[in-house]
């Protein structure tokens, strides 16, 4: 079951599926999908029923493939269903005919332990019997998801959350700490919380701020890789970089990660961070923060045409922020061009009267 990962259809192909053969029913794809998934324990005797509910047209479709294969029956192995015991919760189904689209969430029980799997499959009637046509499915587990986990139990908490990890990576400080201020009252037990809050330390150079929240985040976390990317924020808690190596290694595809181990790694392996966030870049296309910072390493190895390009890039996905005009000015200093830089920190300040960076750096174009 496992080893099968099959792409899930289009609603094209459910319609193209359901002419001329009589429409399936609620009650007989959950009946089917129930049974199929239920019933792959016990080896060897697994097996039969596992190809029966399958077909070598049906296509899957999993990383590092090229397109989409057929499934080789042929080469089902009775090793594959080791578990104790499997149940599935069926929890959605949509009916097209003779096709129907299903999710759900599968449960594999050893030891007394439990995985959890995902799906979304195309079911189809197939002359007398019901099979699987498509199937795509996504583990549960930490490495799987490869992104720091959002967790509470508070309505609202986790889109809130996201908001201001959003604004963080956009380098917003003040909206961070404004969402993070909001999340902290709706629910105080998240350690994520407190993320905003250290951008907003950060650019208003408070280090009490900033350490009083770190030492709060990495007192309520639990995750070990929120816990380790908290603590990676000061050397109260060990090498900061290994810290951060190892919340990227826990939950290697979260931005938050990229940059923090990027930015931990920036001046001592310059070639380490470039590759960092050349792939926050390419994963994360809409997120200005990994831009900024590639921008500022360009500028110090001196390629500035790269360097403009990442500036730019910046000020594109994030034009209400203030930091990313201030970056921009940054990048025109470097150039000599000091009524550009001139107009991008004024405009840094015109968006945010706070934003104390830009105002020193203009008084010192001024004198």
């Amino acid at each position: 079951m496992k080893y099968i990962v099959i792409i899930s259809a289009a609603c094209a192909v459910l319609w193209g599926c359901a002419g001329g053969v009589a429409p399936l029913t609620q009650d007989e794809v959950t009946a089917f999908v129930t049974n199929h998934i239920e019933s792959q324990v016990g080896y060897d005797a697994a097996v039969e029923p596992y190809i029966a509910g399958l077909s070598e047209e049906m296509k899957y479709f999993r990383a590092g493939q090229a397109e989409p294969m057929n499934a080789d029956l042929s080469s089902v192995d009775g090793e594959w269903f080791f578990e104790d015991s499997v149940t599935v919760e069926v929890m959605d189904v949509q009916l097209y005919g003779a096709a129907a689209s299903v999710m759900g969430v599968v449960h594999f029980y050893n030891f007394g332990e439990a995985g959890h799997r995902s799906f979304h499959g195309t079911v189809v009637r197939d002359g007398d019997r019901v099979r699987w046509d498509r199937w795509f499915h996504q583990d549960h587990g930490q490495l799987a998801r490869s992104y720091i986990p959002i967790e509470s139990e508070v309505d609202g908490a986790e889109a809130l959350c996201n908001s201001m990890l959003w604004m963080s990576l956009q380098g917003d400080g003040n909206a961070a700490g404004a969402l993070s201020d909001s999340l902290l009252e709706v629910d105080p037990t998240m350690a994520m919380a407190h993320v905003g809050q250290l951008w907003r330390a950060w650019f208003q150079n408070d280090d009490d701020a900033w350490n009083s929240n770190v030492a709060a985040a990495v007192a309520k976390a639990t995750d070990p890789a929120t816990k380790h990317y908290l603590m990676s924020h000061s050397e109260d808690y060990g090498d900061q970089v290994e810290n951060a190596r190892i919340a990227h290694n826990l939950a290697p595809d979260s931005p938050l990660n990229q940059v923090n181990l990027a930015w931990q790694l920036m001046g001592d392996d310059d070639e380490a961070a470039r590759q960092l966030l050349e792939r926050a870049t390419e994963r994360w296309s809409s997120l200005g923060g990994p831009h900024n910072l590639l921008g500022y390493m360009n500028m110090r190895q001196g390629d500035m045409e790269a360097a403009e390009k990442c500036f730019k890039m910046y000020v594109r996905l994030a034009p209400e922020v203030s930091n990313a005009h201030d970056s921009m000015g940054d990048f025109y200093v470097k150039q000599g061009d000091n009524e550009n830089a001139r107009a991008c920190f004024e405009k840094a300040l015109e968006l945010d009267p706070s934003f104390s960076g830009s105002q020193k750096k203009l008084d010192e174009l001024e004198s």
